[in-house]
């Protein structure tokens, strides 16, 4: 699989996972905790927020979202490549689909309801490497922050 043979350091358990969920549910798993982690302080809103999502647009159960959570914070702990996330993302999903990744990421940054500078810079770039554009982004946005009633 691609994120297994980009680091070289495949494991089964996050092989097994990433298999489970699909390269998508896994690559959003880990940008969003890079996302999340970005300020040095992975609240708990904004883990309730990811469990959350990832529950909804993958049609997971609270145990399936624990595991795949869990393979990738395991994954992540070795090093983070974040254009092999984006990368697969960006393969593996349309334009709407990628969009609404993007729309999640903003959900994650602002779940405890402030934008860290390490969170802006993150989500500065993510959205040029799904081949979004910046008013798609800024779309996405607005409507991450209505549905968290900060707009």
């Amino acid at each position: 699989m691609w994120w297994l043979r980009a680091r070289g350091t495949a494991t089964p358990k996050f092989s097994k996972a990433a298999e489970a969920f699909g390269a998508e549910a896994f690559a959003l798993t880990c940008l969003a905790l890079e996302l999340a982690k970005a300020d040095d302080d992975f609240a708990s809103s904004e883990r309730t927020r990811l469990e959350g999502d990832l529950a909804h647009h993958f049609d997971l159960s609270p145990n399936q979202v624990a595991e795949l959570v869990a393979a990738a914070e395991a994954f992540q702990s070795q090093s983070v490549e974040t254009f092999a996330f984006t990368k697969a993302l960006r393969e593996g999903l349309d334009e709407e689909g990628r969009v609404s990744v993007i729309e999640t990421l903003w959900r994650i940054a602002y779940a405890d309801g402030v934008l860290e500078g390490q969170e802006f810079a993150f989500m500065r770039t993510i959205p040029a490497a799904l081949g979004i554009e910046n008013h798609v982004s800024e779309a996405a946005k607005r409507r991450a922050l209505t549905a968290l009633g900060l707009a």
